[in-house]
């Protein structure tokens, strides 16, 4: 319950009377409850928590919920149900609000419910997106321990799947075995759809799985990760079946030397445009900087994408608790590319690479 406490204290901190939580990552990270899906969170100054749920979740939800939060079903259709029952969720949610002169909620998770809420309200609105964000970007050591056994899932389920790599597999059937065995040692689920991708395929950062075989002397580029009791990791490794062609090589060598040293100059409190820069340097030492064309990384928690981003521009500075990924890569149009990702923790004298995995695998 140390998160629900941090929210009563950013209550106190922006002075208002009450919190309504739309956001289900937001939900997941104050109550613990993972495939949290249509909860409504309200935690008032005093530190009482409510958390509606949909009566379809209801009894799991009360089941694995903290015993300070009080859960409460809700139905947007009339049923009997041998529980109180909210037939009115707006209607509920506004006479909860009446008395209160100043709401905080999360508008970057705004849906239509929020939408309608806010529209009816008379109290002033302060956004505590932000907010919740940077809570969420500084990991304790039990955030830190489910992100790193998440990892060792996706790892281990690489190194399992990787004997399976032929250049008459498809890009879909290495992913469906990639994602059997992420099941099969304990994943909750998938932190994100699997790219496998290869040859010409490989150009494209955000490549889905095709029919495609993987054919020999080709990149394969694998991005993927586990969700282990809500959190996630992501990891990007290249492959290849057989002799690559020497430009290949070259690139891949120029991806993996500014993923160490984009790492080695990571220390707590440097701006994360700086670790973009790093990455860029090397890649343009190679010839290879225009082809770079997303940032450098970003957070990793709850969703695998959290603050900070690690890219040109930013603002942002590393702070000992992050996770981040570091993910330098190339896309050359109609031709292929290379991408090799790590996750980093951020310490108080420097930084810790979690990854055990080697990155060259084949």
């Amino acid at each position: 319950m140390s998160t629900i406490k941090k929210l009563i204290n950013l209550l106190e901190d922006l002075g208002l009377n009450v919190a309504v939580i739309f956001g289900q990552p937001n939900i997941t990270y104050f109550t613990g409850i993972s495939r949290s899906s249509g909860n409504i969170l309200i935690a008032y100054n005093d530190g009482y928590i409510e958390l509606l749920t949909p009566v379809v979740e209801y009894f799991r939800v009360r089941d694995v919920s903290p015993p300070e939060v009080s859960v409460v079903p809700y139905s947007r259709y009339r049923l009997e149900f041998n529980e109180p029952l909210i037939s009115d969720l707006l209607g509920y949610l506004r006479g909860k609000l009446s008395g209160a002169s100043r709401v905080g909620i999360d508008l970057e998770y705004i849906n239509y419910q929020a939408f309608q809420l806010i529209k009816s309200l008379n109290s002033n609105v302060t956004d505590l997106s932000r907010h919740i964000l940077d809570m969420r970007a500084i990991k304790d050591e039990l955030e830190i321990e489910l992100i790193s056994n998440a990892l060792r899932i996706s790892e281990e389920a690489l190194s399992k799947a990787v004997n399976e790599l032929n250049p008459k597999v498809t890009e879909l059937t290495f992913a469906g075995m990639l994602e059997m065995y992420i099941r099969s040692l304990g994943a909750d689920d998938f932190a994100f759809a699997t790219i496998v991708a290869s040859g010409i395929n490989s150009a494209y950062p955000h490549a889905a799985p095709t029919s495609k075989e993987l054919g020999v002397g080709e990149p394969v580029i694998i991005d993927f990760g586990a969700s282990y009791r809500g959190y996630s990791s992501d990891i990007t490794r290249t492959l290849y079946v057989g002799d690559l062609p020497q430009d290949i090589a070259r690139s891949i060598e120029a991806v993996n030397e500014a993923l160490n040293e984009a790492e080695d100059a990571i220390v707590p409190y440097l701006k994360t445009s700086e670790v973009d820069s790093v990455v860029r340097k090397v890649l343009s030492k190679y010839g290879l900087h225009k082809y770079f064309i997303h940032s450098s990384g970003h957070g990793v928690g709850i969703e695998v994408h959290e603050p900070p981003r690690i890219a040109l521009g930013s603002d942002e500075v590393l702070k000992p608790g992050m996770v981040v990924t570091v993910e330098p890569g190339i896309y050359i149009p109609h031709r292929y590319g290379v991408r090799i990702e790590d996750m980093v923790l951020i310490t108080n004298s420097g930084r810790r690479v979690l990854n055990r995995l080697r990155r060259m695998l084949t």
